[in-house]
């Protein structure tokens, strides 16, 4: 009797957004790949809170990808910088030349491997998080803290962090674009994506303000709208409507980029 056929692997890597991303309730993109490519590959979920903390998880993803006769590795999904963006001195902070640095020695490690001369590597940006309006005052920073706030609101926690996320996803977007020429390397923008859902449900896609950084949806300055309900769990978390998009885009750049990744050609 013959052995059971390995199928090719798909790997997603990254924090609880990848994690609950296998919820079928919220229709995240790591169950909506497990649906398009139910018998043609193994959809894994390799999950941790930060890319420096991840790393024992990157290198058994490797190790496991390198064995004799393991089955090749289609896809890398690295969804990470949702919790390496967080301020300090939160410990998940992880500051934004080290995020860079570790974001390059997962993607150089797959390129330079023998066994992996064909996957592919989509690197996704973090969300931003969506912070209600107005601006809640129990920020804990105390009388001087919110007195100064109301003096400048952009130097508040919650927008400060907002706007990281965007940073460290705008150091993905760069990564990506540098790896381009590999052409096994495409970053996803779902910090924009989202933004111009929120934009659109808002009626202020197009506008000639509407991406004033004052009046980004989620934001929490005054000028500006939350994100409606069903995008977002909680401040942080993706509900149904976000990873609705974020499986839309990924499918969408994933089969126009890599058409042989296509299932039916698999």
């Amino acid at each position: 009797m013959g052995s059971k056929r390995q199928l090719p692997e798909i790997v997603l890597f990254g924090d609880s957004l990848t994690q609950w991303a296998f919820d079928e309730l919220t229709g995240g993109f790591g169950w909506v790949l497990e649906q398009k490519y139910a018998g043609k590959a193994e959809v894994f979920n390799e999950d941790s809170y930060t890319s420096s903390w991840l790393k024992p998880n990157f290198q058994r993803i490797i190790e496991r990808a390198t064995e004799p006769y393991a089955p090749p590795t289609l896809l890398l999904i690295i969804f990470l910088g949702a919790n390496d963006a967080c301020l300090p001195p939160t410990g998940a902070h992880v500051p934004i030349d080290k995020f860079e640095d570790n974001l390059r020695e997962f993607v150089e490690t797959v390129l330079i491997q023998d066994n992996m001369a064909d996957t592919k590597i989509v690197l996704i940006t973090p969300p931003p998080i969506n912070i209600p309006d107005p601006l809640p005052d129990e920020i804990g920073i105390g009388p001087a803290g919110a007195a100064a706030t109301k003096q400048d609101p952009k130097q508040d926690r919650g927008y400060l962090t907002y706007m990281s996320k965007k940073s460290y996803g705008d150091k993905i977007m760069e990564i990506a674009r540098f790896y381009e020429e590999t052409d096994r390397v495409a970053g996803l923008d779902f910090w924009k994506k989202l933004i111009d859902a929120g934009l659109a449900d808002q009626n202020r896609l197009g506008d000639e303000d509407a991406y004033d950084e004052e009046r980004l949806p989620g934001c929490g300055l005054k000028w500006a709208k939350e994100f409606k309900s069903g995008y977002f769990t909680d401040r942080l978390h993706l509900g149904g409507l976000a990873y609705d998009i974020l499986s839309r885009e990924l499918l969408e750049l994933v089969l126009k980029k890599w058409p042989e990744l296509d299932p039916d050609r698999i």
